[in-house]
Order: C-alpha cells, then sequence, then structure tokens
C-alpha cells in the first residue's frame, strides 16, 4: 500500500491518533504533522517533497530495503528499527531533532545526510550507525564548543565513529569515512601496512574560522600489520602549498592509543580540514634525503661488491636493533624490511644492486642531538635509498628545517655531515649529500687525529672498515679490539676456520669469516685499515 498526501486536508483525521502505520509515504506538495508522541511507521519506501512537520516520528522497519528521498527536507525524529534488511538515502535529508537506531545501518550513498543545529544521534554502536559508502557525509549544522559524535564507517562490518568540537567560529561540519588511508590523502594508492584501515573526509561550509578538536576510534581488527598503537597519532593530508604537500604528523605527535576496543587517539587545535588518518611510518610527514657513502671494505674500480647479495646472505629485517647497544633506535626507526626481489640474488645485477644495511641518523641542526633514525639500503655506487631499493630515504616525521646528517654500518665507522643542511623544501624534493668528494664533506672533531674517513682509489673516500664490535673505532690491540672480537669471538681462536654467512667479523663484506688465505679479514683489518701498525687506532668522531 502507498499513502499519498496531497493537502493538510487529508491528513487532519490522522492527528487524532498515537500511531500510523504505512507500507510507503508518499508525501507531495502537503503539510505532514506528526503530533507529539505519535508514529508513523513505514515498512517501504518514503517520499517527500516537503518537510515533515511536528515532534512525533516516523518509524523504518520494513522487512526489505526502504528508500528514502526527501530531497534535502526534513524527518523530525526517524527511528531505525531494522534487523534484517537496510536503509538507502537515495537525496539528501535532514534530521530535525533526533535519529535513533534501534536496529540497522543508514546507507548514505552519494547523499548527505544532515542533523539539525540541535539534533542529536541516540543508540548508535558498532552495529547500527551511519554508512558512508560513497560520497554522502554526516554533518552536524552549526556545530560550535559542544563536542558532537559522528557514528560512522565505510561499511556495515567497519565502525569508526570521530567526535568533534569546535572551538572557533560554529560551522556545518560534515564526515564521511573511507575505506583505506591514501597516499594522496583522499586518492591515489592504498597504504597496506602501519596503519589503521580507515580515514575521514572532514570539511566544513565556511572555509576558514573553525578551529576543532577531534577524536577518532577504531577496533583492533582495523589495524593493518606493522601498526604500533603505542606509538601512532591522528594525521592530516596537507593538500597546498605544493612545497608542504603529504601527511603532518610528527615523532613528537606520536603517543599510547587510549581505550581498548575501541581505541581512540585525540588531536586538537585542527584549523585545516580534509583527509584525516590513524599511523605511524606511512602517514608521518615525509623529509627527503639522499646521502652518497662508500664503504672501505669491500670497494675497488669504483665500486663495492654486492658478494652479500648474490649469495643472499643480506637479511630481510634491518640488523641495527638486535645491535642495540651500539646502534640506538629513534623516531620511526627501526624494524625496516626489505624484499628479497631487491635485496636477494634475483635483483638485477648492476651499479644500483645493493650491497648492505645502513643506519642514517637525523640530528638537530643546533645541537647535534640524534632526532631520528632510519635504516636503509646502501647500493654498489653509493646511493643510500630506501628500502624498495630506489627511491631517497625518508626521515619520516620530522617538520622540514636545518639538520645535520650522519650514516653508519655495522662494522665501518660511521660519518656526519660537516655542516648542517637546510631541508626547507625536502617533503617533496630530496636533499643530496655526497660524503665521497671530500675528507671535508664529513665532520672531524676536535678530540679525532686520524682522518675522517679513508682514502680509496680514484680521489674518492669512505667510511673506515675494520670496526669488528660495532664501536666507534678500530683498533688491533689493547681493551675492545677487532682482531679479538674477529678471531677469538667470532672463530673461537681457530685461525683455520673459515665462517660463512651474514656476519659483522666479514670486514671486506665476501659472505665469509677468515683469518688467513686469500680474501682474509684480518688482512683487511691489519694492513688495509691500520696500514700494518698494530698500535694505530682510528677513532670516529663524536657526534
Amino acid at each position: 500500500m502507498t499513502r499519498k498526501i496531497y493537502s493538510t486536508l487529508m491528513i487532519a483525521g490522522l492527528m487524532m491518533f498515537a500511531k500510523f502505520s504505512n507500507a510507503q509515504l508518499y508525501i507531495n506538495g502537503a503539510q505532514f504533522f506528526i503530533e507529539s508522541g505519535a508514529t508513523v511507521t513505514v515498512q517501504g519506501d518514503i517520499t517527500s517533497n516537503a518537510d515533515i512537520l511536528g515532534t512525533g516520528k516516523v518509524l523504518l522497519n520494513g522487512l526489505s530495503n526502504q528508500n528514502v528521498d526527501m530531497g534535502n527536507k526534513t524527518i523530525p525524529n526517524l527511528e531505525i528499527d531494522k534487523s534484517v534488511s537496510t536503509t538507502t538515502l537515495v537525496s539528501a535529508a535532514r534530521i530535525g531533532t533526533n535519529l535513533n537506531f534501534l536496529n540497522g545501518n543508514i546507507f548514505l550513498g552519494s547523499n548527505n545526510l544532515t542533523m539539525a543545529s540541535g539534533a542529536t544521534i541516540t543508540n548508535p554502536s558498532s552495529s547500527k550507525f551511519v554508512v558512508t559508502n560513497g560520497t554522502g557525509k554526516l554533518i552536524k549544522a552549526s556545530l560550535g564548543a559542544a563536542a558532537f559524535t559522528y557514528p560512522v564507517g565505510n561499511s556495515a562490518l567497519t565502525y569508526n565513529p570521530v567526535t568533534i568540537a569546535n572551538s572557533g567560529t560554529s560551522d556545518d561540519i560534515a564526515v564521511r569515512s573511507l575505506t583505506n588511508v591514501y597516499n594522496n590523502g583522499l586518492t591515489g594508492t592504498a597504504y597496506t601496512k602501519e596503519v589503521v584501515d580507515a580515514s575521514w573526509d572532514i570539511s566544513e561550509a565556511l572555509a576558514g574560522g573553525s578551529n576543532l578538536s577531534l577524536t577518532a576510534s577504531w577496533n583492533g581488527t582495523d589495524e593493518l600489520a606493522g601498526f604500533n598503537r603505542n606509538k601512532a597519532g591522528i594525521s592530516y593530508y596537507i593538500t597546498t602549498p605544493a612545497a608542504n604537500i603529504g601527511w603532518d604528523l610528527l615523532n613528537s605527535q606520536t603517543a599510547a592509543a587510549t581505550g581498548t576496543n575501541p581505541y581512540s587517539f585525540t588531536r586538537s587545535g585542527i584549523t585545516q580540514l580534509g583527509a584525516f588518518a590513524i599511523g605511524t611510518r606511512p602517514v608521518l610527514s615525509p623529509l627527503l634525503v639522499s646521502p652518497k657513502i662508500f664503504l672501505q671494505g669491500n670497494f675497488a674500480a669504483g665500486l663495492m661488491s654486492d658478494n652479500l647479495r648474490t649469495l643472499n646472505l643480506i637479511p630481510p629485517v634491518e640488523p641495527y636493533t638486535a645491535l642495540s647497544a651500539s646502534f640506538t633506535q629513534s623516531g620511526s626507526g627501526g624494524g625496516e624490511t626489505g624484499a628479497s626481489t631487491v635485496i636477494g640474488s634475483a635483483a638485477p645485477a648492476s651499479n644500483d644492486a645493493i650491497v648492505d644495511w645502513v643506519f642514517v641518523q637525523l640530528h638537530d641542526g643546533s645541537t647535534g642531538a640524534v632526532l631520528s633514525t632510519r635504516s636503509a639500503l646502501l647500493q654498489r655506487d653509493g646511493d643510500v635509498v630506501e628500502t624498495d631499493g630506489v627511491s631517497p630515504v625518508n626521515m619520516a616525521g620530522n617538520a622540514v628545517g636545518t639538520y645535520f646528517i650522519s650514516v653508519r654500518h655495522r662494522n665501518h665507522l660511521g660519518v656526519r655531515s660537516m655542516n648542517n643542511i637546510n631541508m626547507t623544501n625536502a617533503k617533496t624534493v630530496a636533499v643530496p649529500y655526497d660524503f665521497t668528494t671530500a675528507q671535508s664533506q664529513a665532520y672531524l672533531g676536535s678530540v679525532v687525529t686520524n682522518a675522517q674517513m679513508a682514502a680509496l682509489t680514484g680521489g674518492v673516500f669512505g667510511l673506515w672498515a675494520g670496526n669488528a664490535n660495532s664501536n666507534t673505532n678500530v683498533k688491533y690491540s689493547g681493551p675492545s679490539n677487532d682482531e679479538n672480537q674477529l678471531l677469538n669471538t667470532t672463530l673461537g681462536g681457530n685461525k683455520g676456520l673459515i665462517l660463512s654467512g651474514y656476519n659483522n667479523a666479514d670486514l671486506n663484506l665476501n659472505g665469509q669469516v677468515k683469518y688467513s688465505g686469500p680474501g682474509n679479514d684480518e688482512n683487511v683489518l691489519l694492513n688495509t685499515v691500520l696500514t700494518g701498525l698494530k698500535s694505530l687506532i682510528i677513532n670516529q668522531p663524536t657526534f
């Protein structure tokens, strides 16, 4: 049955009843008034080109899908009680007083659902909420300082509500939840790790003036691999100006989530609206650098050997976290991984083939304090690149500014840039720094008597080799010397033993630790590095 309403005369009698049941409700040019305490129960579709008046409610409880076509007109009170079917907006609609969820969801599709300035939403939960499965948004008119919860999710199975308060100029604030987190904010490629697998598109009717506090929630099942809820936060995607584009979360803004299923983060002082997401590294503010170094231990004829790669010995997970006594992770560093197609024998043999993992540090441009670390990959030609084997190193979670950069290796002495580097455009363009061209490219320090780097053939410079125990010096005798690490700790005192694998005592990076015979590591330490002087000590500058 379809109930068609054409004029107030036809419905006068309806106002005498507390309940009115109808298969479909069709209002065309009429004043439809529901008195206080009255309920109009609709089990079919609602179509109206006029506001529904009064303080009564419309109850949707049909057994099949019900469409609501209000043409952006108002329903004073809407109640949804649908345990076996759905409710779908087919045009924009407005709620004047209350939206009450008893059972089921309401799907917005491409249409907005607007809550009046004084309207409320009651009884939402993870099984009954507003599904933003298209471009349509849930809008709160004239949102001010009083917090309002937007019970939204991107599907009937995913509930990601946000609560927003606006301490700025009251405005119509709109929210929709998206299925993924994208590298370009609202578009692009979806991230597959280290984020909550949902994002929020938040907008305002009048640009400027809003000052939002945002609390976003999620469940553990929404977390993708590698997400660290003890060190994450809410990130905003900056769209302009071009030099600032990208996600904006800093390491200093990350913290532990509150609650338990749901978990939540809060961010305040939000004045620019758009895409928001929760995560760690993928949604940290980018800072791109391109260092270049050579390692003395495996350098020859202008390139470094990639024997560790061809032997499939480079580990898929960076080695520096395990060497915590010598390498301290900070910022977003630690746990970086490389695919076998990048670091293994199947990767193409070229000047860009991967040699090993290196440890990159970002230092405060004034104090020199380490702010952030990143385990990266070293190519044969000296380029230090991201874990994909080609991209610039992303020291994520740091704002543009002035920094020192340093590069260290597990069995070589490290180097730090001589001068601090202006990285004001480093969110979109990588800042290069070539250590190989001159000794003056590397910081020396007042306590070091040796050169900052080893002089290599061809007039280039590289990191001192021979640091078998991963400390800050290379020496053959005395306490904590590298010869003892090589012979006694690694080879058990057996000068004839050959130990294959990925080992810090493999000073020439050929995949073997050996004390004697061709290509042995004792020769690298004593003759290549220390020039035959057992008493010589090569120190890494303090930085």
